[in-house]
């Protein structure tokens, strides 16, 4: 910048005795070129390079802090995208993200009520197996004490036939005929054929009929 402000009086000298010298040539008719003329010219051309010289580093260095500047505007970009990040959400935003923030809720308290269903599903079906293992328990024991007596019964029934077979047939005959007809049917099943034939011969014919 200083280089341009020294020159720029040389140039402008420069310029002024060009344009003297012009003036001075129209005036004498298209004479030569006065060396004067040619200094001053010659002057011109070794002060020109230098001007551009100068004019060339000026513009570098406005390049140069273009690019600079542009730089710097690059740098600034994040921010301002920070910036927007950070603003305000909108009210439309914020119903939706409301919106969404009640939906979890819901849902929530959808899976926490399934969760307390299935926990009540699983206690009543444990209840249910312990109540039909009982179940089956005492089925067994009532099975296994129906046996007992069954076989109670068949003891006292073999007791009973083997009684009635040694009695005679017209006492086991008198004892037969105030039997209960389902006694009576249990004890004649267990009998010789051969003794109960004689035992009914000697029973009134109305109950030998019967049985």
């Amino acid at each position: 910048m200083f280089n341009r402000l020294r020159l720029l009086p040389t140039v402008m000298l420069c310029a002024a005795l060009l344009l003297a010298l012009k003036l001075a040539d129209i005036a004498s008719g298209g004479a030569a070129i006065s060396p004067a003329q040619a200094s001053a010219s010659k002057a011109i051309e070794e002060e020109a390079p230098e001007a551009e010289t100068d004019h060339d580093k000026t513009a570098a260095d406005s390049e140069s802090g273009g690019r600079t500047e542009g730089d710097a505007v690059v740098s600034v970009e994040p921010a301002m995208s920070e910036e927007e990040a950070a603003a305000p959400i909108s009210k439309s935003e914020m119903t939706v993200l409301e919106s969404l923030s009640e939906r979890r809720k819901e849902l929530a308290t959808r899976a926490e009520a399934l969760d307390t269903r299935e926990r009540l599903l699983a206690a009543a079906e444990k209840r249910v197996e312990d109540r039909i293992a009982e179940l089956k328990e005492i089925e067994a024991r009532i099975n296994a004490r129906i046996g007992e007596q069954d076989a109670e019964n068949e003891a006292r029934l073999a007791g009973l036939v083997a009684m009635y077979e040694t009695m005679k047939p017209k006492d086991a005959a008198r004892i037969f005929e105030r039997l209960d007809m389902g006694v009576l049917l249990d004890v004649v099943k267990r009998m010789q054929p051969r003794k109960m034939a004689a035992v009914m011969a000697a029973m009134d014919p109305v109950t030998a009929q019967d049985l």
